[in-house]
């Protein structure tokens, strides 16, 4: 397995692209498992249980989507420590940042199970849906420790450039998982509770294998007892971090719950056809999300080091390639929707024209989405949470608001040409303030010698 990689010297193109590759892989084999995950629920269990998972993944990504940007957020300081070299520094954030998320998760996943009925009614899940919905969020929530374990020890690999070593374990679960999900649903016919139950024990494989191998191959990062203390200034810190992250990746996936509602207010054919879409959507933006994910660590590693104008120029790189990605996108979505949407939902023929629509109108905006990745990604890690918190609101009250407006009158397309709108204004908003940060206004980026950028 790869060694951690030092981003503040040598090429950057191809720097990133060593850094993204591994990423991209981890991201689309998450993406691939989660397609595969539904063609085994709609072959073997049904199309209402293909539905309630829709439905019961709108829960269920909002905890993993603050778990995530919460690890994310708390990883830019792993990231800059690095790059100090700042070794036991970095070993007392990472106890700090696991104590703080972790515990955070614990509760979060109590409260759920103890308010889970209302939670399911507050977004208008069918009643034809609540069973099934139920029964894969009762055993999906506890696996969400298993997900927090796995997410703070793999964005820890991938803050020092190690991630390789996060892609195979990733890989090893994902085929475990796949293999319980046939045996606990085809074979043994558990249903929809089969998929948890598969889903959450390979989250817990995947964080073992991510603790053996830090203990065992990275001795720097191993937490010894003089460092488990909850160091005032690094809570201070880890909590501005990870818990701006947590909130922008909380502010967009409550915003996803209430067009969720939205969507299931209109049919059951819309919620599969918005199933659907939502999967091909998923798995396109992971090529984003790890172009996000690869300029925010080569940024913080190179703010780490004061090397700011060199992080500067890896981010105006990462942003062109980014940005030809998403174009890419924009074309296919445009020109294939049918068959993309056809995977998930077979020859359905009220839910594949509800996709196709959808699909198509998304694409006009949808390279978008990528520009707003690269800022997220500069922003995240400059340190500056509070930019890339305050682009995702904006986008996602748009997005809410563009819905609950339209829908009575476009019906799921109405989310399309929302969402659309949202990545309109976030671009407008990040390009604005970036353009003043040039300029100085505000905020700057300081020469080499200059002193450290402000905090989140």
């Amino acid at each position: 397995m790869s060694k951690q990689i030092h981003l503040t010297s040598g090429p950057i193109t191809s720097q990133l692209i060593r850094l993204c590759l591994p990423l991209l892989a981890a991201n689309v084999l998450q993406q691939l498992y989660n397609i595969i995950n539904s063609l085994i629920v709609r072959h073997y269990i049904g199309g209402d249980a293909f539905a309630a998972l829709g439905v019961a993944e709108s829960v269920m990504n909002l905890f993993i989507y603050v778990i995530t940007g919460a690890c994310m957020g708390a990883s830019v300081l792993v990231a800059r420590f690095f790059g100090e070299r700042n070794f036991p520094r970095l070993r007392r954030q990472l106890f700090v940042s696991g104590v703080l998320i972790g515990g955070t998760t614990l509760v979060a996943v109590v409260l759920t199970q103890l308010f889970l009925p209302q939670l399911l009614r507050l977004i208008s899940t069918p009643d034809e849906l609540m069973t099934d919905t139920t029964a894969y969020l009762r055993v999906i929530l506890v696996g969400m420790l298993f997900t927090f374990a796995y997410n703070y020890l793999a964005a820890t690999l991938r803050a020092i450039g190690n991630t390789k070593a996060a892609l195979y374990f990733l890989l090893a679960s994902l085929g475990y998982n796949l293999l319980a999900a046939w045996v606990l649903v085809a074979q043994m016919k558990l249903g929809i509770v089969g998929t948890a139950l598969a889903t959450s024990s390979a989250q817990l494989l995947s964080a073992l294998l991510c603790l053996v191998y830090m203990r065992k191959k990275l001795s720097f990062l191993r937490i010894r007892k003089a460092d488990m203390r909850l160091e005032p200034m690094l809570m201070r810190l880890t909590t501005s971090y990870a818990a701006v992250a947590a909130l922008q990746q909380s502010s967009l996936y409550l915003g996803k719950l209430m067009i969720q509602s939205a969507v299931n207010g209109i049919s059951t054919d819309a919620i599969s056809a918005f199933t659907a879409t939502t999967r091909v959507e998923n798995f396109t933006q992971a090529f984003g999300i790890s172009a996000c994910e690869a300029i925010a660590i080569f940024v913080a590693q190179n703010q780490g080091a004061k090397q700011y104008q060199r992080a500067n120029r890896g981010f105006l790189q990462g942003f062109a390639i980014t940005t030809a990605i998403g174009v890419g996108f924009s074309v296919l979505l445009g020109l294939f929707p049918t068959p993309m949407v056809a995977l998930f939902l077979g020859d359905d023929p009220q839910s594949i024209p509800l996709g196709v629509s959808y699909l198509q109108l998304m694409a006009w905006f949808y390279f978008l989405s990528f520009i707003g990745h690269s800022y997220v990604g500069h922003y995240r890690g400059i340190g500056r949470m509070n930019i890339t918190f305050f682009g995702t609101t904006l986008q996602i009250v748009v997005r809410v608001i563009g819905t609950y407006l339209l829908v009575g009158a476009m019906g799921l397309d109405a989310v399309a040409l929302s969402t659309g709108l949202g990545w309109v204004v976030i671009v407008i908003f990040h390009s604005t303030v970036y353009l003043l940060e040039r300029r100085g206004i505000g905020y700057h980026l300081p020469s080499e010698d200059g002193p450290p950028p402000k905090q989140a």
